[in-house]
């Protein structure tokens, strides 16, 4: 039984001194392991490839819709309303010229009946006055000491002649008087326009000089949009100046003109869950630099806005709130940079094959958006560093991982 469990408990034994023993031989028979220097290479880091392109400036800008022209319908006669346009509701459309409201006639056609009376009666008068001065022409005439001295008007019956002339234009007046006065009692579209609001009934009655509608212009839309003064020099705006002689300030010493087409502008909104673009022209500024902001107020104008009035979902509506890209002139020899890239002192770094870190000097020449239009000098091989680092100095090593 002892010499058993010697057994066992030696072949154990005898294994691990076995193991230890062959592992001590391989350590002292092998060589020790050399040490390898790497050199650093740097951070890991993003770039770009930056060439010089042609650039067209755009201006930003934001702004509200609002009609070119906007009045309130108001007639020149008063009466009953026996008649209004299918259209003359808020938001109903109409085209130029198109009749929108009639007012009753009845009273204004008889007058027009009376006035004509009144001319036939002064027309009978004149010819009458006509025939008597003749008549008085040719009885003094017939006297036979006429050479002696000349007739006075008032023997020739002119001032009679000339009163019956005067009656007679009078109540022509009054009859072209009541002819207009007929002819207003319809109300016409002004322009092609869109009804804002209105408060007429048929059967209501009106008043001279009472609004009852307000109607904008469709035909253009204006946006005003508010820039600062040295982003002028991007653009042309069209300034008006008188030409013509004569002294300055006097009425008629000359014509107002105005100079080059004003830039072209992209108007952008959203509509229904869609965006939307329309083009659009710069046509002046506001007359004054608003003194709050000290910014330029732009006047652009889009022709046209609804297109056509079917397709109302692409109409420019008034009230839209749209922002405007005002395209500006070309620039050369710039790059286009993310504004992330530009460091505190407009500075950029780049870094080339060799992974050395190189701090540009740059010159800004516009922001647009997220992006801004430098200028620098850099190598065709170099790309600009997007990564951001820290403790940056110029020669420093970078690993360039790719390339965006």
């Amino acid at each position: 039984m002892m010499n058993k469990l010697l057994v066992k408990g030696g072949i154990p034994l005898l294994i691990l001194l076995v193991g230890g023993g062959v592992f001590w031989i391989m350590v002292a028979a092998g060589a020790p392991p050399q040490r390898q220097e790497k050199s650093y290479l740097g951070p890991l880091v993003k770039g770009m490839a930056a060439p010089l392109r042609q650039v067209q400036i755009l201006v930003e800008g934001q702004g509200t819709v609002e009609p070119s022209a906007q009045i309130d319908l108001v007639p020149q006669v008063g009466g009953v309303v026996v008649w209004k346009s299918p259209q003359l509701e808020q938001g109903g459309f109409f085209a130029k010229g198109d009749p929108l409201v009639q007012i009753d006639p009845r009273d204004y056609e008889l007058a027009l009946e009376r006035t004509r009376a009144e001319v036939a009666q002064a027309a009978f008068q004149l010819d009458l006055a006509r025939q008597e001065a003749e008549v008085a022409r040719q009885e003094w005439d017939l006297l036979e000491d006429y050479s002696a001295s000349q007739p006075s008007q008032l023997v020739l019956r002119l001032p009679q002649l000339r009163a019956a002339e005067a009656s007679h234009q009078a109540a022509q007046a009054r009859l072209a008087e009541a002819q207009l006065r007929l002819e207003r009692t319809k109300l016409y579209a002004p322009f092609a326009g869109r009804v804002r609001q209105t408060s007429l009934d048929v059967g209501q009655f009106v008043n001279v000089g009472q609004p009852v509608a307000r109607l904008y212009s469709i035909e253009k839309a204006q946006i005003v949009v508010s820039v600062p003064d040295e982003d002028l020099a991007w653009f042309d705006v069209p300034l008006g100046h008188v030409e013509g002689g004569g002294a300055a300030g006097v009425r008629g010493a000359g014509s107002v003109s105005m100079g080059a087409a004003g830039a072209e502008a992209i108007v952008k909104g959203w509509y229904g869950g869609r965006h939307y673009q329309w083009r659009g022209r710069v046509v002046r500024t506001e007359g004054e630099i608003d003194p709050q902001s000290r910014m330029v107020r732009l006047v652009v104008e889009v022709d046209d806005p609804y297109g056509d009035i079917q397709s109302e979902r692409e109409a420019l509506k008034v009230g839209m709130f749209v922002d405007v890209d005002i395209v500006g002139r070309q620039v050369e020899g710039v790059r286009v940079l993310p504004r992330m890239v530009l460091r505190p002192g407009n500075t950029v770094w780049t870094a080339g094959p060799a992974g050395l870190l190189k701090l540009r000097s740059a010159t800004v020449v516009r922001t647009m958006g997220e992006d801004v239009v430098v200028r620098f000098d850099m190598a065709a091989d170099e790309r600009v560093v997007l990564s951001q680092l820290s403790g940056v100095t110029e020669g420093m090593k970078v690993r360039l991982a790719e390339e965006m």
